[in-house]
């Protein structure tokens, strides 16, 4: 079971496969926050491991990744966590609104928000 301590934590969930951009994304948090890069939600080892986290960030343009991720964390598992993707295809986009992921981003935008992410979720 979770202790307190482990629910202040301020920790987020990247999910890719492309270790520039975990490398870039965990050189732009502050001290205070972890990343935690997965490619799946059977990468935790239960669901209420993933409420942990803060927010989501989902590379859609990740073959690696199976994009029924967010309908299984929406429908399957009923979690709010915000997810934020970025990349893709406009189908893969469209999919991903259809299984309610909370906002769309290019590759260099998703870097440049990631600030104001961290400020919004440092409650």
């Amino acid at each position: 079971m979770p202790t307190i301590e482990d629910r202040l934590r301020k920790r987020l969930i990247w999910m890719t496969s492309d270790e520039e951009m975990l490398k870039l994304a965990r050189d732009s948090l502050p001290a205070e926050w972890s990343l935690t890069a997965a490619l799946a939600v059977e990468d935790f080892d239960d669901w209420q491991e993933i409420l942990l986290h803060r927010f989501l960030v989902l590379d859609l343009g990740d073959p690696a990744i199976d994009h029924s991720v967010i309908d299984e964390i929406r429908r399957e598992h009923q979690l709010n966590i915000p997810i934020f993707c970025y990349g893709g295809s406009e189908e893969e986009r469209l999919a991903a609104r259809s299984a309610r992921a909370d906002r769309f981003f290019n590759q260099e935008e998703i870097l440049q928000k990631l600030p104001e992410f961290l400020r919004q979720f440092s409650w």
